[in-house]
């Protein structure tokens, strides 16, 4: 059968061939009706993966209508065509994204692989066509609107990026060092999921390690995962530690006895390092070198400078240098917590192992938070203090429905502007073994005044999962990261762009977290705490007097909690200050001397250390780790704009919601802060955010109150 071959007149978004064979993801993405929450009963790997095929078909078919048009090069006929030619691709990828990170199987495995590949080649056919690009390049702006003129020009600056200007061969080498940093970007991330499943610490019921110190959930929690496991002994199920994303497992901080808080630790720090089949290293060494030498054919000095030059901070240096900035004053303030560790408990022994342990120790001792828990119950968390929160800065309404998405835990909400619809949240709030660990939103449909649609959008947690009949209690820190990942769904939920790709949240990695650090300030601001935290058998608010303890025990901590960031944050910069040619051999000694010639204290391992740093080496996050700082110094600056404002100031949230969070990446968001607010921040609020000290401010051991809105790499 000869294919038919699309004219220019078929290219307008939702305008594809007919296929030849039923596909439910297909005809999803291809006829999409507003505000639809797909059935994910009919969505399958081997259906994401035929999906995928056609979209690409859609998409070479498109380019060669582009070309073969005879009509003079214009917005419309050039711009707007590349758009929708690309547009069934770049609607299909939240579903891979959502099976890879949230119902993972052999299946999606062999999915990801093969689309990762895939989706590579088909982004490289589109760049770095030199027809295409030179075709691109003719269109006049001079009558176009400020929007589409921009999206113009930011099409032209990914060609450009992506090595469009580059000489035939170049491209050919681009286009080989793309392939292969993929193929390893998937890589790396399949084998941190298995060594984490691997490396979860297995305590049998007769074991010389302890479990004393576990509140009874968490008990109930691990005993579970080990009967999942099946492992027994002797009739006897023991206790199984499984290993969330980051260094610091938030087990320890509860663990009493110092050889289980070390099993666990190391079984977290050596994971991707134990000579396993699922060994990280080798990955490491030859995705960094692939990186610079992939930058140096750009023509940067490194792959750091050659993606920053995209973002916010608009070079490496600006980056390094805010990390740089923070790193005296948190080290202080970390000096000033281990001191104050020693004097109240004179352990035997202070290892990396005990800190976030005698962290705890000390800030239950002092602020007496024991039972803290039991105030922050998780529906009544979401409902009556995210969503209330929300509904009171912004004016919009939620409602809880019976629909059903892609696992039975998810619960679905729909928000509303006044009577109209504005788009669909998807809660997928427990951990279980098929997801990868942390917490994230994403956009599964992205918003468009050209498409017509509305967002679809998931938000993402992994808390503990209760036994049958019990509540879902939330750590501080969790409740801080529902707050968080919340402030991702309003950025994309506010959406007013023309065009899908810069709708919500598709803006640069350091400023994407700043509209969900600036929602953290609401967790225990005094207009929305008292609304939400009631106890969850009595019914009792939340007394003022413990509300007080909380705030004061945020300060003490945050030296830690900034040191483990800035340290993972100057790792992921260090790799990729890489010059074209260089290699390294020994992953583990350059990070040793990247943290040691920097003077970092080593009871402070990085968040993530190099052998299972999923931001930097599989996540979309390389050179970028710095991202979350330089947004949470735009936060910290909101945040008191927004209490200078009286906090919950309707008023208020309608002007930033329509000036700051809705243009999305259709306006630059330098400009946009700077016309808004009429200026930049400087780094002064974000060290009053930490309760660090001024570099020029002598530590006295004191600990200062916060805002309740401390780091949280959500992430």
């Amino acid at each position: 059968m000869q294919e038919k071959v699309l004219g220019s007149e078929d290219l307008h978004p939702g305008h594809v061939p007919e296929a030849e064979s039923p596909n439910y993801l297909w005809d999803f993405v291809s006829q999409p009706e507003p505000l639809t929450l797909p059935d994910f009963s009919h969505i399958t790997p081997e259906l994401i993966m035929d999906a995928l095929a056609r979209a690409v078909a859609f998409q070479e078919q498109s380019i060669s209508a582009i070309l073969d048009n005879p009509e003079p090069a214009d917005f419309n006929n050039t711009t707007l065509a590349i758009d929708a030619a690309c547009s069934l691709v770049f609607r299909l990828q939240p579903f891979i994204r959502l099976y890879e990170s949230s119902l993972w199987s052999d299946a999606v495995e062999a999915m990801a692989t093969e689309s990762a590949a895939i989706l590579t080649r088909a982004e490289l056919d589109v760049f770095l066509n030199a027809e295409l690009f030179a075709r691109l390049e003719s269109v006049s702006t001079a009558a176009l609107n400020p929007e589409d003129a921009r999206h113009h020009e930011l099409m032209v600056a990914d060609f450009a990026h992506a090595g469009a200007r580059l000489t035939e061969d170049s491209q050919k080498r681009v286009a080989a060092f793309a392939e292969e940093i993929s193929a390893l970007e998937t890589e790396f991330g399949q084998f941190v999921l298995a060594e984490t499943q691997e490396s979860a610490v297995h305590i049998p019921h007769d074991s010389e390690l302890s479990l004393a110190g576990l509140p009874d959930a968490q008990l109930s929690t691990v005993t579970s995962h080990a009967v999942q496991r099946g492992l027994t002994k002797d009739g006897h199920t023991g206790a199984l530690i499984t290993l969330e994303s980051t260094t610091q497992q938030p087990i320890t901080s509860d663990l009493d006895d110092p050889e289980t808080r070390t099993a666990v630790f190391h079984a977290s720090t050596n994971r991707g390092a134990r000579g396993t089949e699922t060994d990280t290293r080798w990955i490491v060494s030859d995705l960094t070198a692939l990186r610079a030498g992939l930058a140096g054919l750009m023509g940067y000095k490194s792959y750091k400078d050659y993606v920053i030059s995209q973002q916010d901070a608009g070079n490496g240096e600006n980056a390094t240098a805010l990390v740089v900035d923070l790193l005296e004053p948190a080290l202080a303030q970390l000096e000033s917590e281990l001191d104050t560790i020693r004097t109240t408990y004179q352990p035997q022994r202070l290892e990396a192992e005990d800190i976030a342990y005698y962290l705890k120790r000390y800030k239950q001792d002092t602020y007496q938070l024991g039972s803290v828990a039991e105030y922050f119950d998780l529906w009544n968390v979401f409902n009556d203090g995210v969503l209330f929160a929300a509904t009171q800065l912004y004016g919009v309404r939620f409602e809880r429905t019976d629909e059903t998405a892609w696992h039975p835990e998810v619960v679905v909400y729909r928000a509303f502007d006044g009577d109209r619809p504005l788009g669909v949240i998807c809660v997928d709030p427990f951990a279980r073994e098929s997801k990868r660990g942390g917490a994230w939103m994403d956009q599964l449909v992205s918003p468009g005044r050209v498409s017509g649609l509305g967002p679809v959008i998931s938000l993402t947690m992994n808390i503990p999962k209760p036994a049958d009949g019990e509540p879902a209690l939330l750590s501080l820190d969790n409740v801080r990261t529902l707050f968080h990942e919340f402030g991702h769904v309003l950025h994309g939920l506010f959406a007013n762009s023309t065009y899908e790709t810069r709708s919500g949240t598709s803006v640069p990695r350091d400023y994407v977290e700043f509209p969900s650090q600036l929602n953290e300030m609401w967790a225990l601001h005094p207009q929305v705490l008292p609304h939400y935290a009631v106890h969850v058998h009595t019914g009792e608010p939340i007394p003022d007097e413990l509300v007080e303890r909380i705030k004061k025990s945020q300060a003490f901590g945050q030296g830690f909690a900034t040191v483990e960031y800035l340290a993972a944050a100057l790792l992921d910069l260090s790799w990729h200050s890489l010059e074209p040619g260089e290699q390294v051999e020994s992953v583990l000694d350059f990070e040793r001397d990247v943290l040691s010639g920097t003077g970092f204290n080593p009871l402070v391992p990085p968040r993530y250390r190099t052998p299972y740093f999923q931001h930097t080496f599989a996540l979309g996050y390389s050179a970028g780790y710095y991202s979350y700082l330089w947004s949470e110094k735009l936060a910290a600056y909101v945040t008191e704009w927004f209490n200078s404002q009286g906090g919950l100031n309707p008023e208020a949230g309608d002007a930033f919601r329509t000036a700051v969070l809705a243009p999305g990446y259709s306006t630059d968001p330098g400009t946009t802060i700077t016309d808004f607010f009429g200026e930049q921040p400087g780094v002064g609020p974000l060290l009053r955010r930490r309760a660090l000290p001024d570099t020029q401010t002598e530590v006295d051991g004191s600990t200062p109150e916060v805002d309740g809105s401390s780091v949280k790499d959500a992430d």
